[in-house]
This record gives structure tokens, C-alpha cells and sequence, in this order.
């Protein structure tokens, strides 16, 4: 299985990874091994209606989102680094990856329920990039909020 790299100065980074959309996959992935149980268990107890192919479907599902979950788990989503916000899509993100620097940033904005940010390249709000922050967990949230705006702070 792939590992994120080392990084030459990892003091100098903040990572947040989509642990808040891995847990939903976990969940997801454990229900289905859940019922490829029930389902090899009903066959072995010689249900007729039942047959040995039937759990095979659920263990594939239960181990696809399982690995994406742990792909969720590992890698990151957003890193704040001394040039700037690193953005990483869930799919191809070796190819996709999207680099804000901060001397393109004017300033950043959030909701209330810390759900999206909005980070703008001029005054006026006419470019930028809008990002979910649903994918990071609730708590990290704030954290994420607080590092934006200070590093933001810091430039004016």
C-alpha cells in the first residue's frame, strides 16, 4: 500500500487529512462485512434460497470502501505550507493538485458552520477557490480557520 512521503520540514506544514469523510466509510465498509457474515452464515446452515456466490458482492464492496477509507485516512486534503494552501482532489491528486500561493490570497471567508471556505485572490471576491471542509473533521475545522486567517493576517 502507498504512504504519504516524508516531508523535509514537517514543522513547517499543516495537514488535514478527510478523516470526517473516512468515518462514514468505515461505517459503510463494516455493514457490509456485516452482512457477507449473515449471508455465508445462512448459506452454511443450508438455506435453500441461499447460495456460496452470495456473500462474495458484500466482501467486495466491504473491501473497496475500506480502502478508500484508509486512502481517506492517510493522505491529505489540504496543506498549509510556507508557499502556500496545497489542495488535493480525492481522485488523481498527483495530477489535479491544485497550489494557491499566499501572495495570490487577498483573504479568506468561512460559514457559520465552518462547512465551506471561500478563499479570494482579490477584493473585489471575483476569483478565488471555494472548498468543502466537510472531508476534515468537525474539530479540525476551527484549527483550519484559525491557520488561514493568521497566515492571511500576517501578509496585510
Amino acid at each position: 500500500m502507498a504512504a504519504p512521503k516524508t516531508v523535509a520540514e514537517p514543522h513547517k506544514e499543516l495537514r488535514f487529512t478527510r478523516a470526517g469523510q473516512a468515518q462514514g466509510m468505515f461505517i459503510a465498509a463494516t455493514v457490509a462485512f456485516a452482512f457477507t457474515l449473515l449471508i455465508t452464515i445462512t448459506w452454511f446452515m443450508g438455506h435453500p434460497d441461499f447460495r456460496w456466490w452470495m456473500p462474495l458482492p458484500f466482501l467486495v464492496l466491504a473491501w473497496l470502501l475500506a480502502r478508500v477509507a484508509l486512502h481517506c485516512t492517510r493522505h491529505a486534503y489540504i496543506i498549509l505550507t510556507p508557499m502556500g494552501i496545497e489542495i488535493f482532489p480525492l481522485l488523481k491528486p498527483e495530477k489535479n493538485l491544485n497550489l494557491i500561493y499566499w501572495t495570490e490570497l487577498d483573504h479568506a471567508d468561512f460559514n457559520e458552520e465552518l462547512t465551506l471556505a471561500k478563499l479570494h485572490r482579490d477584493a473585489e471576491e471575483s476569483s478565488g477557490a471555494v472548498l468543502s471542509l466537510k472531508p476534515i473533521l468537525a474539530k479540525q475545522r476551527p484549527l483550519l480557520k484559525k491557520a488561514l486567517e493568521g497566515r492571511l493576517a500576517e501578509k496585510a
